[in-house]
């Protein structure tokens, strides 16, 4: 069968072929050193994994995956195994699924490293380029702007309700529409989190989205079913749109699912999963009712599309999870309008986490317009730029 992107490239040339990959290990610094309550060590900046696929008619494409620190050895797994494969077997940058097909089957552990969504990214800002258009309209997306919710850190110390009220007025004032509170040093006491969700409300109405997300699922401490369920019907009072990763939806999906099966409010996770096998098994065990794959963990573009779908055939809403700097939010993007995703996850967390901080290999930061929406790059591929100084991010 012949895909869409094939088509297009035939009509040019019957065969573009990749000569070389280059892997990059990257730190971007922060505006700032943060210390954030969910971690031991201060936060100084976005790690990231960068790669460059290089074509035989000069096209390039470059993709990323970012990570909260830098694992060794990720380079040399890119340049000993993925790089081989993608020049000898794949030699094609239109063969995507090939290479979505064989790392999906790969036997992965817990660590997140191995996955190869960065080269996937690459392959496709290839045949963008290429056919001279924008990923999401290469793919038939259905809208060009994508609305943000801010997705905002817990400093340490803790702020208080008042801080918070502050915070959110300030991002609020700002053109954001939603934000998602980071408040899982607060949890299990659900009072704490109740009480900064409500005096929110009390200042800004129903002016602003609230998500909650409480950092639970990938932990192996105990948990308190009867406070999550409190929790949970307390935001609901307040009209928080979601609760993020309350319960160990992996480890423990029937109890999740019970959690989904008796409160209102829809229960969301899944960011750090990986292949649409592992939301399929917890899609048709309703263990959550938003699903939040990242195109960084994920698999990439194609295997977000899928988990949408299979979404889409449970019942249930796919809303892409991320977490990183600007390669992937551009990715991000194009992915939210192709699945018609309602949010895009925007981290932001003045003066720490800003777009010039976030975005400093771009030419040009990815904002939000005055409405609170961001705008799904319009340029070929993925339709960023990197800096003529980008390579003074590398990690010596």
């Amino acid at each position: 069968m012949i895909t869409y992107p094939e088509l297009i490239l035939k009509s040019e040339n019957p065969k573009m072929k990749i000569i070389n990959m280059k892997c990059h290990v990257v730190e971007i610094p922060l505006s700032k050193e943060f210390r954030v309550a969910h971690s031991n060590a201060p936060l100084r900046s976005f790690p990231e994994y960068l790669v460059e696929v290089d074509t035989d008619e000069g096209i390039s494409g470059v993709g990323s995956c970012g990570f909260y620190q830098l694992l060794p050895n990720w380079d040399k797994y890119l340049e000993t195994c993925v790089k081989p494969f993608l020049l000898e077997e794949i030699s094609d940058p239109c063969s995507i699924e090939k290479f979505v097909n064989h790392y999906r089957v790969k036997p992965f552990g817990v660590d997140i490293s191995p996955r190869p969504s960065c080269v996937e990214l690459a392959l496709w800002d290839i045949i963008g380029k290429k056919a001279n258009l924008p990923i999401y309209k290469l793919l038939g997306g259905t809208k060009n702007k994508i609305k943000a919710y801010a997705s905002v850190l817990e400093p340490y110390p803790l702020l208080t309700v008042k801080e918070w009220v502050k915070f959110v007025r300030d991002i609020y004032s700002e053109g954001f529409k939603a934000v998602k509170l980071h408040i899982g040093a607060q949890y299990p006491d659900p009072k704490n989190i109740l009480d900064v969700v409500k005096a929110i409300r009390d200042d800004l109405g129903n002016n602003i989205e609230i998500m909650v997300d409480v950092m639970q699922a990938w932990l192996t401490q105990p948990y308190d079913f009867p406070a999550v369920l409190k929790l949970a019907r307390g935001l609901e009072d307040y009209g928080v749109t979601w609760l993020e990763e309350p319960l160990p939806h992996i480890n423990n999906p029937d109890l999740s699912a019970r959690l989904c099966n008796v409160t209102d409010i829809e229960i969301a996770g899944g960011g750090a999963m990986f292949g649409w096998p592992a939301y399929k098994n917890l899609l048709e065990r309703d263990a959550l009712d938003i699903v939040q794959p990242d195109v960084q963990f994920a698999g990439g573009i194609s295997e977000v599309r899928r988990i949408a779908f299979l979404a889409e055939v449970y019942g249930k809403r796919c809303i892409p999870h991320f977490f990183g700097s600007g390669i992937a939010l551009a990715a991000t993007l194009h992915v939210c309008s192709l699945i018609d995703s309602p949010y895009i996850e925007y981290p932001y967390h003045p003066p720490y986490i800003t777009p010039e901080s976030r975005d400093a290999m771009l030419q040009a930061p990815i904002k939000i317009d005055k409405n609170g929406y961001v705008d799904v790059p319009e340029g070929p591929g993925l339709g960023i730029k990197l800096k003529d100084s980008w390579k003074s991010y590398l990690c010596k």
